[in-house]
């Protein structure tokens, strides 16, 4: 799996750079989302820039990672959600849980 960390003082974002997030991947990326989430304090953000293709185990695996920013009283930001993607989310009613950013 490939991603890249860009921490600032402010924010902390983590772009996958994979086009398809299924279930294949979900498991490594789930144990990289726990370790990197539990070691910041800022706003955590996910930029699905390079993402194409997403599942329900890749929605699984946001949504446990929007649980962790909530736990901080914080809200996930989804970052460059390509269209397809984000047809998905709203299908699944879960734009009202991400925040979604250009």
């Amino acid at each position: 799996m490939r991603y890249e960390i860009d921490k600032q003082k402010e924010y902390t974002v983590f772009a996958l750079k994979e086009k398809n997030l299924t279930a294949d991947m979900t498991a490594e990326l789930k144990t990289e989302l726990i370790f990197l989430q539990k070691g910041i304090d800022n706003q955590f953000i996910i930029d699905l820039g390079s993402v194409h293709k997403c599942d329900s185990s890749g929605l699984s695996c946001l949504l446990m990672s929007e649980r962790m920013e909530r736990d901080k009283n914080r809200k996930l930001i989804l970052k460059n959600v390509n269209k397809n993607v984000e047809d998905l989310i709203k299908i699944a009613r879960l734009d009202r849980v991400f925040e979604l950013s250009k």
